[in-house]
């Protein structure tokens, strides 16, 4: 067999093992009781992507076939893509499979998440990636920092400098100069048939209005999730948030809309996932990126309801919208780099006490029993910040299990075991509201 054949080869042995860990995740979804059909669309984006490798199908070019962009990180402001007139498309992914072949490029003890988006990016095959020619990666991290310098060896790479003293008003301004040479990039590379090929306000109004209507529509469904009558599973969100990271703004706003309505009526009707005094889990930490969903699963599995998700795969990920501007590009232009870097809470800002805040106020709103505290292995500035989190969480008596992992299925065992004795604590703490018991 020859170089070709046997790199075709391993391709194939690559791409169906990814197909088959999405499969699994995709079932275990699927065949969840009395799950709305409203769900369909969003796994149906993770199937396009991931098994039947057709991501045109999810896309639906209309006009004319657009260009894909890959960003990485919250922060990079998708509405002036889109207002390029291309589309992009976050590539962070949660696949094992990639992981092990990302390790070639990536230290030992590197984030997993990094060596995934390797493996990806080295191992050509998965046509979502493969169709993003230019990768846009923000320097949120050291890992992300190398990310792009072992990106760059596959595709071309565009960094943007993210200041990580994010009050300072030098902050401000270095920002506001990243989101205007990133404007320039996209003017330039970007091939549309439009005159001049500019970024107009025009175009950027619109866009900045098709993100708000699905950030509205996530601020939906988190008052929904704050009801303690549970109507929706924490796996079932966190696939449906994964799902916009590949699919068109306005599609998946629509599809948001029908869900919102259905589990509004289920509210209504009161229907409920679970049992009322399931205790409900706010997940903290490193994001959870499908088809890695092994920590929500487990649980969900021993009895627990995942209510809400602070990672920046999460719910916050879309909940700020833009702010109200003029309709000029400059007040739009400052609007975009505020609304990218004043409400992120990535622990990679310094001083970080807006995210403890946050985390304090979601515990409140959403009536949250405990918080599982995920650390990817190899992430620091996460696992940085958990003493943190845990010493202003003491004040309220809120209980937090750290929960170290990677993509490996190998520690599912071991993990369960932790988790079960943490919801079993959290059911004796909701049988006896007076309880004393000691957080460990």
């Amino acid at each position: 067999m020859n170089t070709i054949e046997t790199d075709q080869k391993r391709k194939e042995l690559f791409l169906r093992s990814v197909a088959r860990h999405a499969a699994a995740e995709l079932e275990q979804l699927r065949t969840i009781p009395k799950s709305s059909p409203a769900f369909d669309y969003f796994y149906d984006v993770m199937d396009a992507i991931f098994i039947q490798n057709d991501p045109e199908r999810i896309l639906n070019y209309s006009h004319e076939k657009k260009q894909m962009i890959g960003i990485y990180c919250m922060v990079i402001p998708e509405e002036l893509i889109y207002a390029a007139g291309a589309v992009p498309i976050r590539l962070c992914s949660g696949s094992f499979e990639a992981s092990q072949i990302g390790e070639d490029f990536v230290p030992r003890d590197g984030c997993p998440l990094v060596k995934s988006a390797m493996g990806f990016s080295s191992q050509s095959g998965l046509k979502a990636f493969d169709m993003c020619d230019v990768v846009v990666i923000p320097t949120t991290c050291d890992a992300k920092r190398k990310l792009g310098e072992e990106l760059s060896l596959f595709k071309e790479v565009w960094m943007v400098e993210l200041p990580h003293i994010k009050n300072a008003d030098f902050s401000r301004q270095i920002w506001v100069e990243q989101m205007y040479a990133l404007k320039a990039r996209l003017e330039k590379h970007v091939r549309t048939s439009w005159a001049k090929n500019r970024i107009t306000a025009q175009r950027l109004s619109n866009a900045i209005k098709n993100s708000a209507r699905a950030q509205s529509e996530i601020r939906r469904v988190m008052a929904i999730r704050k009801s303690t009558q549970s109507v929706i599973w924490g796996r079932q969100a966190m696939t449906v948030l994964n799902s916009y990271f590949y699919a068109p703004v306005t599609d998946w706003t629509e599809a948001m809309v029908r869900l919102n309505n259905d589990l509004s009526d289920k509210i209504q009707k009161g229907e409920t996932v679970c049992h009322e005094k399931s205790p409900r889990i706010l997940i903290a930490g490193s994001p959870g990126i499908f088809p890695n969903l092994k920590i929500p699963g487990i649980v969900e599995e021993m009895g627990g309801v995942v209510v809400n998700d602070e990672s920046c795969a999460g719910e916050r990920y879309l909940y700020d919208p833009v702010g109200n501007t003029e309709n000029n590009l400059r007040d739009q232009m400052n609007s975009i780099a505020s609304r990218y870097m004043a409400p992120c809470v990535c622990p990679s800002f310094t001083p970080n006490s807006d995210r403890l805040f946050m985390i304090k106020k979601m515990v409140a709103e959403y009536a949250v029993d405990g918080i599982l505290y995920h650390v990817l292995k190899g992430c620091v500035i996460y696992d940085f910040e958990v003493h943190r989190v845990e010493d202003v969480l003491k004040e309220s008596g809120q209980p937090l299990l750290r929960i170290e992992t990677d993509y490996n299925p190998e520690d599912v065992e071991q993990l369960r075991t932790r988790v079960e004795a943490f919801i079993e604590m959290l059911k004796a703490r909701k049988k006896n509201r007076n309880s004393t018991t000691p957080i460990s």
